[in-house]
This record gives structure tokens, C-alpha cells and sequence, in this order.
């Protein structure tokens, strides 16, 4: 069975976009950052196959692997990083864009992604049920990957941030 997916979420940080774009300067850690990510392997420059675990659930029998290969492009301002799928690899092809973007005092993360999953397995019973279970997950999967990212982001920025000196009396 066919399942499309298409996910568009965003995310708030309280640091200015510029700060926050520099998780496009390591692109493999920000990827790692996405739940059930088994494996990624990089094929070529800006160019991964995604392994994942299972999605779904094997009581239902609703479950999948999925596995595809996406191009990635940086766009020349920093502020975006878009991909699309690499044709013959895996059973999904996703594309999609990631972007970060001024919003009042902070920035906004925004993630969206559109794609079709190939080949899962789903009983003829639950063949009505299946598309939206199945986008329920990646919806999930995305909260929690542009969570981590926020966490990421914010974790990096105080680690950078100069630590105070302590001034020490002396009798």
C-alpha cells in the first residue's frame, strides 16, 4: 500500500535567527537529532539515505521501515536547507525544507516535509485506517525532532556564552 505523508510544523526559540542557522553549519548532527533515525549514510556531497526504525505498530500490523535518499541543498542565505528525493533509493521518497526565520524577539524553526511511502504493509482491514495513523506518527516523530533541535540549538548558544568570573574576597 501507498501512504502520503505531509507534515508542516514550526517551532519558536528565544535566540535571533542568526544564531540558530548555525545548525545548518553541521547538517549530519542536525539530522541525528530526528527520532528513530536507525542509520544515515551519506552517498555523496549533501547526499544521505535515511534508515529508520519501525514506524507504526506491529500489534496492529500497521509498521513500516523506511528508508530513502534525499539530495540536500543549502540555500545562499543561510536561512534554509531544502531536499528532495534521490530516485531508486529505499521505499519512501520525502522532500522537504527547513527553515529558520525572524519572529518577534526570537526566530521560528519551521519544518515541512511531503512524501509517499511505498510498500507497507497493512492488513486489508485496516486499509482506511492506516494513511492517517501512519501521518499521525510522522506528525509526532517531527515535534520531537524540532524539540531537540530547539534544545540543541539553545544548549550550544549557553556553552559559547562567556562564563562569568567570580570575584573572590581576600581578607
Amino acid at each position: 500500500m501507498k501512504v502520503n505523508i505531509e507534515v508542516e510544523r514550526s517551532v519558536k526559540v528565544e535566540l535571533p535567527a542568526e544564531q540558530v542557522r548555525k545548525l545548518f553549519d553541521d547538517l549530519e548532527a542536525t539530522i541525528g537529532r530526528f527520532p528513530k533515525l536507525k542509520r544515515l549514510n551519506r552517498i555523496g556531497p549533501d547526499q544521505y539515505v535515511w534508515e529508520l526504525n519501525t514506524i507504526g505498530s506491529r500489534i496492529a500490523k500497521i509498521a513500516h521501515d523506511v528508508t530513502y535518499g534525499a539530495h540536500y541543498k543549502r540555500s545562499g542565505d543561510g536561512k534554509e536547507v531544502s531536499w528532495t528525493p534521490i530516485a531508486g533509493k529505499g521505499n519512501a521518497d520525502i522532500s522537504g525544507v527547513f527553515r529558520v526565520s525572524e519572529s518577534g524577539s526570537g526566530s521560528e524553526v519551521r519544518f515541512k516535509v511531503k512524501g509517499e511511502l511505498r510498500d507497507v504493509p497493512v492488513p486489508l482491514i485496516y486499509r482506511l485506517a492506516a494513511p492517517p495513523f501512519i501521518q499521525g506518527k510522522f506528525i509526532a516523530l517531527v515535534d520531537t525532532f524540532l524539540e531537540r533541535t530547539r534544545d540543541a540549538v539553545m544548549q550550544q548558544v549557553s556553552e559559547e556564552a562567556p562564563k562569568k568570573k567570580i570575584a573572590r574576597k581576600t581578607a
